[in-house]
């Protein structure tokens, strides 16, 4: 097996709900405090762990703003092979329009993923910083969003079966259309609890990577149909085999949200 596909399969987590409907659910489903984990697995081999948090708000330059945060680390017992442990970070307006600020420390194998992206909505350019300082700029469409913002974003949407929608998306070093179909409303089995769900199939056409190199990818995500909206589970599935990420439990401060 590729391990390498392990963070490659983190990082699409935040990408799967790639919606960009009008209107946006009032008061939003999710606020500072709350925090899900989750356990990621190559077919059913358990590798690694992950979790989605809200931090409290910041101001980026000026502008108060969401603090999102994606953490994830692998198993002890496959980090001889293939470890993965870091965080990325992302800024976001209070409304949930634009992004304002991206960030990466990760390793990755033998390799330390280090950037900030940092989106200038005056000139419209996003400028991409490496770890070696390394620059790299690109334009920004009106409403673009990071890979992990997106996610938030969606949860905030009125959901409903056969919505096909599309979002502007910058993963650091360039921006793509993110777009995904609302499939149907499904009951599955996540946590030992039968969960009542939105299917959601993303397109994965422009994703690259492992999933350009296979010959029929499957990506598919379940995101529970109630007023939390939370991302209950992902099944991507390419010629490595099958990865599934999937909802373990939730913070206690998550659970007071509720």
């Amino acid at each position: 097996m590729n391990y390498a596909y392990i963070s490659k399969c983190l990082g699409w987590m935040a990408v799967l709900l790639v919606m960009g409907a009008a209107g946006r659910a009032q008061p939003l489903p999710f606020q500072p405090g709350e925090k899900f984990y989750y356990e990621v697995r190559w077919e059913t081999v358990p590798v690694a762990r992950v979790s989605l948090e809200v931090g409290p708000f910041e101001y980026v330059r000026g502008e108060e703003a969401f603090h999102f945060v994606f953490r994830a680390r692998t198993y002890p017992a496959v980090e001889i092979l293939f470890p993965v442990d870091g965080y990325i970070e992302a800024f976001t307006d209070r409304d949930l329009t634009r992004s304002l600020k991206l960030q990466k420390d990760m390793r990755e194998g033998r390799s330390q993923r280090t950037f900030q992206v940092d989106f200038d909505w005056e000139r419209n350019i996003a400028t991409y910083t490496s770890q070696r300082k390394r620059k790299r700029r690109i334009s920004l469409p009106d409403g673009t969003l990071d890979m992990i913002s997106i996610l938030y974003y969606a949860r905030s949407l009125p959901l409903e079966t056969g919505l096909e929608v599309s979002r502007p998306l910058n993963s650091g070093k360039k921006t793509l259309l993110a777009k995904a179909s609302v499939v149907r409303r499904e009951t599955i089995l996540v946590d030992g609890r039968l969960w009542p769900s939105f299917r959601i199939n993303p397109d994965i056409r422009e994703a690259g990577g492992v999933f350009a190199k296979s010959k029929a990818p499957e990506l598919t995500l379940w995101i529970s149909a109630d007023e939390r909206h939370i991302p209950l589970k992902v099944v991507s599935k390419v010629w490595l085999g099958a990865f599934i990420i999937e909802l373990t439990t939730t913070s206690p401060e998550s659970d007071r949200l509720s």
